[in-house]
């Protein structure tokens, strides 16, 4: 899902930044002290994750846990990802630094929103569809980062649509595992440590 440099023309670079800046000013205000620990975990599971790629036609698929940080973290998880993001592009070559702005936009934000709503759904849901609301949140934030570097793609460049509609396609089965995990997670959080939930 990384969108490397060079490929995007400096238009849509520009729109990136300028709606990831403020997201990222935001995010590093709802930032908490006492959270340090989880934020780490989470930075790492996301880095580590988006490292193991699987082969997929003319690009390789990988875990990306957006949706997850999201739900865990709220607004934090702009801050988490882009940390993630950050450090994939400056030591393994994944992404780039000036597509930075649009990875966060396509990637960070999309999970924060998604996960800040899934947090309110999950203290009105009953403890039974909590798990459900979860898959959801964590499958569905796949589907819309994949629709948005589907649109980021096909605006840059029309060669670039066929593509474009591969990548979508690839990435259905990811947010069908990340609905599986998201689901197991929080039905294993509610025994354990339901307050990562917000509950």
């Amino acid at each position: 899902m990384h969108i490397s440099d060079g490929v995007l023309s400096p238009y849509v670079v520009g729109i990136g930044w300028a709606i990831a800046i403020p997201a990222l000013a935001f995010s590093t205000r709802s930032l908490k002290a006492d959270q340090v620990g989880a934020y780490g975990v989470i930075a790492a599971a996301f880095f580590a994750c988006s490292t193991i790629h699987v082969p997929f036609g003319p690009f390789s698929m990988h875990l990306v846990l957006t949706g997850i940080a999201g739900l865990l973290l709220g607004w934090g998880a702009v801050t988490v990802i882009t940390v993630g993001l950050l450090l994939q592009a400056l030591f393994i070559g994944f992404g780039g630094l000036t597509v930075l702005g649009v990875n966060i936009s396509i990637m960070a934000l999309p999970g924060a929103i998604i996960g800040v709503i899934g947090r309110q759904w999950i203290k009105q849901t009953s403890h039974k569809k909590c798990p459900w609301v979860g898959s959801l949140i964590g499958g569905g934030t796949i589907l819309i980062s994949a629709i948005l570097l589907y649109v980021t793609l096909a605006t840059t460049h029309t060669a670039l649509i066929s593509l474009a509609k591969l990548v979508f396609l690839g990435h259905i089965p990811i947010a069908i595992v990340e609905g599986i995990i998201s689901f197991w997670l929080v039905h294993f959080l509610q025994k354990v440590k339901p307050s990562m939930l917000g509950v």
